[in-house]
């Protein structure tokens, strides 16, 4: 079985990605270096050059990490990251209950990955391995829910907040029946006290996540950040005010948005401001018009001195949107690089001239590894079917329509008359250059014609041999269908906590042992 399937080659993936995994010259500008082990280094170099953060990350983050029982491993990143030749790379997700698609486990475990080998390969810098709680993010219906078994399990409610500062006080009414049917699973009561170490103990969804991620990844030395920070929001404010004063961002941003849309689909537009303000529970977008700034949604406005007093005064209460998030991140962090999924990368992309105008480091992207899990009876379908891995991500129809023709003992060799029927209409053609030219037209009418009569013959046949083979393609769907749930990638639908109630620690093992750090691949794994 073949193991990966670079993700250059997955047919749904879009342009802007493959062309960058490709190193597209066209795509150079918008990126400072590609992924690379040299490039690493040489990333780290011109990072703590001028880094100049590192006892206000120390004091904040030792501050956040109190609370939570540091394995060795973990203190000892900690220690490490106090040096001056110490860096990180980094990986962000938004607080999802139950850390929600699969993706969430595999792009921290590309970056714990990548940190172990850089670490073994040189000693000129420590590489620390990062996760950003993304504790600001007020879109509470993208993270409100997760799969079990096919079962959505969703925490309904109205909030307008930060994620982080949810309190978990519903938390054991939404996850009490899942909660209970993990007993019945080999491994399930170790899942059930890391969620009474986290949702039923923690008070704030922050709380809980940080407690939840550090139980399952705390053996391999990962450590958290939590940008909702008075602290670390103090170092922020020049790049708010220049927001508020210059909307730098908005113009640079733009222009590179420009540049990018003739050939790629643009993942976030960059708004005049793109910046929040928090208040009474709710976090709301600032919009500026005439001079006067909007809190949309509120009666509050302000106008320049004022908003920026208020910057100056409590800075907590301005949150980054995700284009500016990811300048935050940086400021803060001497950070190398980001490993994010495809439409992350895409939005960093957009970022590069900005970074430079700052005069602040651009990371190297790098698209994380994905997983395909497959158990031994779905490996068996597929070779009944003798469906192949490099085929597992073509469209579905395109897959039944090879496996239709596989089965069928009747051949429509479309091709064949196609092409019978262009000689045809190309002599016609010939012979009426000699004869009447004035023809030509009605030729080439009558030539279309007659294609798209083929094709519907071809449709037809491929309907009827469809129907005669009714049982291999339900039979085949309903394969499709466990691999693909919903039909889309089975990592951005299941959740962990079914093939952990099963393994326990020994799948989060499975995974890293699987992950390819310096490759982006869609892995696949026989589990």
């Amino acid at each position: 079985m073949r193991n990966q399937i670079n993700i250059a080659e997955i047919p749904d993936v879009s342009l802007l990605i493959k062309d960058y995994l490709t190193k597209k010259e066209s795509l150079a500008p918008f990126y400072n270096r590609a992924f690379s082990f040299d490039g690493l280094l040489d990333q780290a170099g011109e990072k703590l050059a001028s880094y100049p953060y590192r006892k206000e990350l120390i004091t904040e983050i030792t501050s956040q990490l109190h609370d939570l029982d540091l394995t060795e491993k973990q203190k000892d990143n900690l220690r490490k990251l106090s040096l001056d030749n110490a860096v990180t790379i980094t990986t962000g997700h938004q607080l999802n209950l139950m850390t929600g698609p699969l993706y969430f486990l595999y792009k921290i475990l590309h970056v714990i990955k990548l940190c172990e080998s850089m670490n073994e390969k040189q000693k000129e810098f420590h590489f620390i391995p990062m996760f950003w709680m993304a504790t600001e993010d007020h879109d509470f219906e993208e993270i409100n829910h997760f799969y079990f078994q096919g079962n959505k399990i969703e925490w309904e409610g109205g909030y307008k907040d930060f994620t982080g500062e949810i309190p978990t006080s519903e938390i054991k009414k939404v996850l009490y029946d899942f909660y209970e049917s993990l007993k019945y699973f080999p491994r399930g009561n170790e899942l059930r006290k890391i969620i009474e170490k986290s949702y039923f103990s923690e008070n704030t969804l922050a709380d809980a996540t940080r407690a939840l991620v550090h139980e399952l990844f705390k053996e391999y030395g990962l450590l958290f950040i939590d940008g909702n920070s008075e602290s670390l929001k103090k170092l922020l404010i020049p790049y708010v005010q220049d927001d508020i004063e210059e909307q730098r961002s908005f113009h640079s941003i733009s222009q590179t948005v420009e540049k990018l849309k003739p050939q790629y689909k643009i993942q976030v537009n960059p708004r005049k401001i793109n910046f929040f303000y928090h208040e009474n529970r709710e976090r709301n977008r600032i919009d500026e018009t005439n001079g006067k700034y909007y809190i949309l949604g509120t009666c509050k406005n302000f106008n320049r001195e004022d908003l920026l007093a208020e910057l100056k005064t409590h800075p907590g209460k301005f949150s980054p949107n995700a284009l500016l998030r990811a300048v935050y991140q940086e400021v803060i962090l001497p950070n190398v690089a980001y490993v994010g999924g495809n439409a992350e990368i895409a939005y960093w992309l957009e970022l590069k001239q900005y970074f430079d105008i700052q005069k602040i480091p651009f990371p190297v992207l790098i698209p994380r590894n994905s997983v395909l899990l497959i158990t031994e009876e779905q490996k068996k379908k597929m070779d009944k079917f003798r469906w192949k891995e490099e085929e597992l991500f073509l469209p579905k129809e395109k897959i039944i329509r090879s496996l239709v023709e596989q089965n069928s003992t009747i051949r429509f060799d479309f091709s064949k008359y196609e092409n019978q029927l262009n000689e045809l209409f190309d002599n016609l053609l010939a012979e009426a250059e000699q004869t009447d030219p004035s023809w030509k037209n009605m030729i080439l009418a009558q030539q279309k014609k007659q294609l798209n009569g083929l094709k519907n013959i071809n449709k037809r046949f491929y309907k009827a041999e469809k129907l005669n083979h009714k049982e291999i393609v339900s039979n085949f769907e309903k394969l499709y269908s466990t691999l693909f749930p919903y039909g889309t990638w089975q990592e951005r639908t299941e959740n962990f906590s079914y093939y952990y109630a099963i393994k326990g620690k020994d799948f989060i093992k499975l995974l890293y042992e699987k992950l390819d750090e310096y490759q982006s691949v869609v892995n696949l794994s026989i589990i």
